[in-house]
């Protein structure tokens, strides 16, 4: 989110690029640009709605704060019971399951 500083310092920053500029094109549209941010610095003083309070931390859980690692057992033991509950403990990966039998 823009502060009123990031604002007055881009408008310095303009500004310092208008004086330093030799074409009087690239002069005036920097003046503009540096009059633009003292503008929005402005309306960012004055709007109440900007004025936010400091976020608050969020905190998590314990077991949330580091992700669980995972080991092959974990995955394996978790894929039979996945398999066990959709029961599809008789399918082996490599074939299909067998369409003739009833549904």
């Amino acid at each position: 989110m823009l502060t009123v500083e990031d604002c007055r310092r881009k408008a310095r920053e303009w500004l310092c690029a208008a004086n330093e500029a030799t074409d009087p094109n690239t002069a005036a549209s920097s003046r503009r640009l540096s009059d633009t941010w003292t503008a929005l610095a402005l309306q960012i003083e004055h709007d109440p709605c900007s004025r936010q309070q400091p976020p608050t931390a969020v905190t998590r859980p314990v077991d949330l704060a580091e992700p669980r690692k995972i080991g092959n057992t974990d995955t394996v033991q978790a894929a039979d019971v996945l398999r066990e509950r959709l029961q599809l403990s008789d399918f082996s990966m490599d074939e299909p399951p067998d369409s003739t039998s009833g549904s």
